[in-house]
């Protein structure tokens, strides 16, 4: 039996997390429906936890096969279905790693669609040319 201790510094965190990835990625979403129980692949199984172990969208279209609409409608789907993957434009997607993540994201998209709501109204006031 192996007894030894698993290492805990950033550094290999890190190497874990990528290793993780990796074995994800060893069967794109776009040729695997389902696993070996039946479940259908979401883009959230190749997802990890913390934004600093965010997949960004070019690389889940590596790995998946997909396009980049068809991810972000099935990230939408999953969000819809209670799936809490987050997002911010620098880093990519990601599964929430603490309640500060979730919460800072909530906010950033209630901001944005404040932003869009206000451009739709601007529009909606403004003149026909």
């Amino acid at each position: 039996m192996n007894t030894k201790k698993a290492p805990t510094s950033a550094a290999t965190l890190a190497e874990a997390a990528a290793e993780m990835t990796a074995y994800r990625a060893s069967i794109p979403i776009s040729d695997c429906t389902t696993t070996t129980t039946g479940r259908q692949r979401k883009v959230s199984d190749f997802l990890n936890h913390g934004q600093e172990n965010a997949v960004p969208l070019r690389q889940l279209m590596a790995i998946t096969g997909a396009d980049g609409r068809s991810i972000r409608e099935k990230i939408a789907a999953e969000r819809l279905a209670g799936v809490p993957i987050l997002s911010d434009n620098a880093t990519g997607y990601y599964l929430p790693g603490n309640e500060g993540e979730r919460e800072r994201f909530v906010r950033s998209m209630r901001h944005r669609a404040q932003e869009i709501e206000r451009a739709a109204e601007a529009v909606e006031r403004g003149e026909a040319h």
